[in-house]
């Protein structure tokens, strides 16, 4: 591949549903010349964290709550809470994508997809497995398959 192959892959919902598969996955894919982009609304301290717990390997982190609390669009309750605003809290990873690039995305929220123009691959937390081009990738397959599917999908 010309350019690098960048994956953007949601951490709630689905590297924390499936930790085993995209510890093998993240490794293999960074090790084909891939970057990994985990991008999460949680803040970045705590997905550090957890990817380093498990041995879950990545390029970057990026997280919405972070980028908006820095350009102060993030109102804090007294409780702990938190509000930004809804059309920009839904389409920050989609922002995020198109700007950095990213060849596909991987997530379970079907909200977040329909400001996607990047290819968006919807997962399903219970049959570990996502759509895309109206194809369905098992994540129950090996990362080497899953990564060749992910790159076929995506020059369609």
């Amino acid at each position: 591949m010309n350019r690098k192959f960048k994956i953007g892959i949601d951490y709630h919902g689905v590297i924390t549903s499936n930790p085993d598969f995209f510890r093998k996955f993240n490794h293999y894919a960074i090790n084909n010349n891939c970057l990994i982009y985990v991008i999460s609304g949680g803040h970045t301290n705590d997905i550090e964290k957890y990817l380093k717990e498990k041995q879950i390997s990545y390029s970057a982190i990026w997280s919405t709550l972070d980028y908006y609390d820095k350009l102060q669009e993030v109102r804090y309750n007294q409780d702990g809470t938190f509000k930004v605003d809804d059309i920009l809290w839904d389409s920050a990873k989609a922002l995020y994508c198109a700007q950095n690039d990213i060849s596909v995305h991987i997530d379970d929220s079907v909200v977040y997809g329909q400001y996607f123009t990047t290819p968006f691959c919807l997962y399903n937390i219970l049959e570990k497995k996502c759509l895309i081009n109206d194809k369905y990738i098992s994540l129950n397959q090996s990362p080497e398959k899953v990564l060749k599917s992910l790159l076929d999908e995506t020059k369609k």
